[in-house]
């Protein structure tokens, strides 16, 4: 049976305050040029009467995207937010959707790229969380009744006390 996999939906209310404010300033699409292109970076940005025609940051954006930039931050320093924190939010968001909608751990870490582990930390550690069509391999643990010489015993000196 083939399940629906669910569309990653978002808000722009979770994007981190960092690029919300630089999205508001240059608009979406800048924003994410400036991001994409220089993640984590502390950049100087030039005064209007100063930002040249060659300018780094002029070629990385758009012309109004750099005029917006330009007045809002003309001749003082700018931290462009790196953006991995919130993909890997919005990865983990995904994890949990994909569970809600009734998908085993095997098809979420299909449907988003993670290993099945990786799912099932994320979804707090717990493999029996209503799944039941995937088994956990620690599921129904016995004790052997003879313990020496067992690979957690490798030098036979018989069960821990």
């Amino acid at each position: 049976m083939t399940r629906h996999i669910p569309t990653l939906t978002t808000q722009p209310e979770a994007l981190p305050a960092a690029v919300r404010e630089l999205a508001r300033v240059l608009g979406d699409a800048d924003a994410m040029r400036l991001i994409g292109s220089m993640p984590g970076a502390r950049i100087s940005v030039p005064k209007p009467d100063k930002a040249k025609e060659d300018h780094p940051l002029r070629m990385a954006l758009s012309p109004t995207g750099f005029e917006k930039l330009v007045a809002e931050w003309g001749g003082g320093m700018l931290e462009v937010p790196k953006g991995d924190a919130y993909l890997r939010r919005l990865r983990h968001d995904h994890v949990r959707q994909c569970r809600e909608q009734g998908l085993t751990f095997d098809e979420t870490a299909e449907a988003t790229g993670y290993s099945r582990r990786q799912a099932i930390n994320i979804m707090g550690g717990d493999a029996s969380m209503t799944d039941m069509k995937t088994r956990d391999m620690f599921d129904e643990l016995e004790e052997p009744e003879n313990y020496a010489g067992r690979a957690n015993d490798p030098f036979g000196l018989g069960k821990p006390a």
